[in-house]
């Protein structure tokens, strides 16, 4: 194929995945042997940084409208930190770092060869999801404890951290592989083994955010055609994700005091009317938000959270935009995601719908969880870039045509 990567760049764009991914979502415990690990990786990364930038250096100035909106978006995020009192150190400029390096790889391969690109995130988080199986049979009740978390309840951790956290990769998972057979009529077989290992492990681990998420990917795989036209969808679920904000996150506390609300989320959903706690961190989140509604406070460590949320964190994407950013950085984060789901949409593809698709299930999950933000902007950059499969897939079968005459 005249557009394939070589096997060179295919092998580096993997590696370079693989270091990141494993680093950024993997969970250690604190000693100085992890600490020192880190401080090596991110110290490669300065140097794959590098040698990803120089050479391309004019590629890199010519980024389009959604990288430039993404590497904007995100200095002034980690500006807008140093610029409050805030005791995360460094952290939010080796994130920084990550996310250029997920930009320049995006640029500099995926408009080439997306299937290449594609195929190496799905072999790194599948892989990711089938050794944590294993790892939960050898070792159900966890790898290791978090004593921070001892007097806090939840101190048990598993590869990725605590059970959401687990369900959050096994979604990423999930997410990406569906991609890949609706664009390229292969990979059903791990789709298939990969939501089965994935729901089996967030059912034995107890999260129903997770298995939530991972019921309506089934869902949506089993009745796909019912989204060949997907903006009406769209327009109905934010409209309906706007309502849910407001009525449960912004006056989450009124609840109780709505019986048909009270019984759905006591009968239907097993929970009770705080969502283990959440309407009360957001309720303090809101008391917040409202003192510093257009910046936020930076992004703060969990101290913070515990002091003046009376939680670990946000429990929410936007509430923790919100808080980090106020309403300058989440509005902008809006605008980006609805620029890469209408970049997407230009083309009438299946493909392209699954990933919007994708995405809308990962904000559900996320309206109850906290997950890490830059694998957002990972997702929404394949959305993004899911526009160039039929073009890359038409200008393959050109190139194969003639040589088959």
């Amino acid at each position: 194929m005249q557009n394939e990567l070589s096997i060179g760049a295919k092998i580096g764009q993997f590696f370079i995945y693989l270091l990141i991914i494993g680093v950024t979502l993997i969970a250690f415990p604190s000693n100085d042997l992890t600490v020192m690990m880190v401080r090596c990786v991110q110290a490669l990364e300065l140097v794959i940084l590098g040698i990803l930038i120089l050479p391309k250096i004019q590629q890199v100035i010519k980024f389009d409208k959604f990288n430039l909106m993404v590497i904007g978006w995100w200095i002034c995020y980690v500006v807008n930190t140093f610029l409050h009192p805030s005791d995360v150190g460094i952290t939010p400029v080796f994130t920084l770092m990550n996310v250029m390096i997920f930009l320049l790889l995006g640029t500099k391969y995926w408009t080439q060869d997306m299937r290449s690109s594609l195929k190496g995130l799905i072999y790194i988080f599948s892989a990711l999801v089938y050794i944590n199986a294993v790892l939960l049979i050898l070792y159900p009740e966890g790898l290791w404890e978090d004593p921070n978390w001892v007097d806090r309840g939840n101190p048990t951790r598993y590869l990725f951290g605590n059970q959401n956290q687990t369900g959050f990769v096994c979604f990423l998972a999930i997410a990406t592989q569906c991609i890949y057979p609706f664009a390229y009529k292969k990979g059903y077989f791990n789709l298939i083994l990969l939501t089965i290992i994935s729901l089996v492990s967030v059912l034995f681990l107890g999260s129903m955010t997770s298995a939530i998420g991972i019921f309506l990917m089934m869902a949506y795989m089993l009745c796909n055609r019912l989204f060949k036209y997907p903006k009406g969808w769209l327009i109905a679920f934010a409209v309906i994700y706007t309502l849910l904000f407001t009525f449960i996150v912004w006056y989450g506390n009124d609840i109780e005091q709505i019986k048909w609300a009270t019984a759905f989320v006591e009968d239907t959903l097993s929970k009770d009317t705080t969502f283990s706690k959440r309407t009360v961190i957001w309720a303090n989140a809101v008391d917040w938000i409202k003192e510093s509604p257009l910046v936020g406070y930076g992004i703060q460590n969990a101290e913070w959270n515990d002091d003046h949320l009376e939680g670990s964190g946000a429990h929410n994407l936007l509430v923790m935009l919100l808080l980090n950013g106020g309403f300058v950085f989440c509005l902008s984060f809006l605008y980006i995601v609805i620029y890469a789901v209408r970049e997407a949409l230009t083309v009438h593809s299946k493909a392209t719908t699954a990933a919007v698709m994708s995405l809308c299930v990962l904000l559900v999950m996320a309206f109850f969880e906290t997950y890490s933000i830059i694998y957002f902007f990972l997702y929404l950059q394949i959305i993004y870039y899911s526009a160039s499969i039929p073009k890359q897939i038409e200008e393959c079968e050109q190139t194969v045509l003639p040589s088959n005459e």
